[in-house]
């Protein structure tokens, strides 16, 4: 991709977005993603105009805007332009073969293998129902766009719960026994089990913040504390519910573990099979216990479970991130560290990288594995 200063060329794709019956004018959100790097945003005006429209017969197509923000990216870098049901318009610029562009692909369900300007119909950001893979891809790409709630799911929570969030293992009990699933698969069943409770957990937010806003705040500083403590209400619960449903994975699969057990220090794992007791008996064989941490995005965080259990030198993580980069993921490797991904999320990573992961179902066979020699 290229620009020529701070204008793109009016090509067809551009011209049956915008339309051509007169200039279009307003604000963009232009963001950058690259990995191994925070993703850079900027908020500028533009204009899609026809730079000749006093000729008679010829016209020029042109989208303008001011600053410089496309001199983050590179030849081969991918723009994706994406336009939400509310108007908002949304610049995205991802780098060439990077972790971030196939999250982008797998959620707009776009071929990655040539480089051109792609223009997203609004449908594809304001569907109305969004699975795991293409909610987390949003919480990724840190966007503000409205994720759907269907009104009868907050009468359920408004009449089961009030308007006060239940605690993570009271929600996660709820969620799942809104779902039928068949355990015999346990990647479907533990995303259909995490897509649900976020509907639920968001069609209570929606009644519980929409009644805060109605009620006005008296300064800046009280609404932007609001702000961020939904935040981190969020990013915090992703966690939980993630633990409290592996529990239960691995409980209907008759698997023996602790939860939060502690090992060395105040070190304290997610999973310990099959136990802490285990762990700490010093004649139990070493190479059957299995250590799973759990981190919804791992980010740089995954180097926190190399040292929460000593004995076991083969660390497993579970996380929902979407394609992480390849120097995370070859890093991971070096440090015998193996991620254990649903099969949903897989199609964001690379065939390389797929090689060495886990899906849950093979994470639940490798730990039975371990007991059955116990």
């Amino acid at each position: 991709m290229g620009s020529n200063q701070h204008e793109l060329n009016g090509v067809q794709a551009l011209r049956e977005f915008f339309g051509t019956e007169d200039r279009t004018q307003g604000t963009i959100s232009w963001h950058y993603f690259a990995d191994d790097q925070d993703p850079i945003h900027e908020r500028t005006v533009f204009t899609f105009y026809d730079a000749r429209e006093n000729h008679p017969t010829r016209t020029e197509w042109r989208l303008y805007y001011p600053g410089s923000f496309l001199a983050h990216a590179e030849v081969g870098d991918r723009l994706f332009l994406a336009r939400s049901k509310s108007g908002h318009l949304f610049g995205l610029v991802f780098q060439c073969r990077s972790a971030w562009l196939r999250s982008a692909e797998a959620f707009f369900g776009s071929d990655i293998s040539t480089s051109r300007l792609d223009v997203v119909p609004r449908e594809k950001l304001d569907a109305q129902e969004l699975e795991l893979l293409r909610r987390q891809i949003l919480d990724e790409l840190d966007l503000d766009v409205v994720v759907p709630v269907a009104q009868t799911d907050e009468q359920i929570m408004v009449e089961k719960y009030g308007r006060t969030f239940p605690t993570t293992k009271e929600m996660a009990v709820f969620a799942r026994s809104q779902v039928e699933v068949d355990p015999g698969h346990p990647d479907e069943t533990l995303v259909r089990w995490l897509n649900r409770e976020e509907e639920l957990f968001r069609a209570l937010e929606n009644v519980v913040i929409r009644e805060r806003l109605d009620k006005g705040f008296s300064t800046v500083d009280e609404f932007i504390e609001y702000s961020l403590s939904v935040q981190n209400r969020r990013k915090s619960r992703m966690g939980f519910a993630l633990q409290n449903h592996l529990a239960e994975l691995f409980t209907v699969h008759s698997l023996r573990f602790t939860p939060q057990a502690r090992t060395e220090g105040n070190n304290r794992p997610d999973f310990l099979f099959p136990g802490e007791d285990e762990y700490h008996n010093e004649t139990f064989n070493a190479a059957l216990l299995v250590m799973l941490g759990v981190k919804s995005t791992s980010k740089d965080r995954w180097r926190q479970v190399l040292t929460e259990a000593d004995r076991i030198p083969e660390k497993h993580l579970c996380t929902l991130e979407a394609g992480i980069s390849v120097k995370q993921t070859d890093e991971m490797k070096r440090q015998r560290l193996t991620l254990v991904i649903p099969n949903s999320l897989h199609e964001t990573y690379t065939n390389v990288q797929r090689e060495a992961l886990l899906n849950v179902e093979a994470f639940i066979e490798f730990a039975r594995l371990k007991q059955s020699h116990a």
